[in-house]
C-alpha cells in the first residue's frame, strides 16, 4: 500500500504559487496534452495537478487584467482553444507573475 501512495502523491511540495505553475501553463500553450505533461513531470495518469496548477495561472492573469472569472470560464476550462489569447496575456504579465511566484520545492523520491 505504501507504493500506491507514493505513485499518486504529487511531486510538488510547495503550497503557494510557484514558477512550476507558470511552466505547466507554458507547456499547455505550446500544445502539449495533459497526459504528456503528467508523464513529463512525473504525475500519475489520473492526476489533476496540470489542470489545477494551470488554473492558478489563468486566474491570476484574469485578476491582473481585471476580468471576471465567470465571464471567462470557457477560456479557463478550454485554454487550448484560446491559447493565443492566453499567450498574449502571459507575455504581458509575465514579470508580475514571476515577482509573486516562489521557487518550487518537490518531494524527494524515497526509493
Amino acid at each position: 500500500m505504501k507504493n500506491a501512495i507514493a505513485i499518486t502523491r504529487p511531486t510538488l511540495k510547495t503550497k503557494g504559487f510557484s514558477t512550476h505553475h507558470i511552466d505547466i501553463f507554458n507547456l499547455i500553450l505550446l500544445g502539449r496534452t495533459n497526459r504528456e505533461i503528467n508523464a513529463l513531470l512525473g504525475y500519475s495518469k489520473r492526476s489533476h495537478s496540470v489542470v489545477d496548477h494551470s488554473r492558478k495561472v489563468m486566474y491570476k492573469l484574469l485578476a491582473l487584467e481585471e476580468l471576471c472569472r465567470r465571464d471567462h470560464e470557457d477560456r479557463v476550462v478550454y485554454p487550448r482553444n484560446y491559447q493565443f489569447w492566453w499567450k498574449k496575456l502571459l507575455d504581458k504579465h509575465i514579470e508580475a507573475l514571476l515577482s509573486v511566484a516562489i521557487e518550487p520545492e518537490f518531494y524527494k523520491d524515497e526509493d
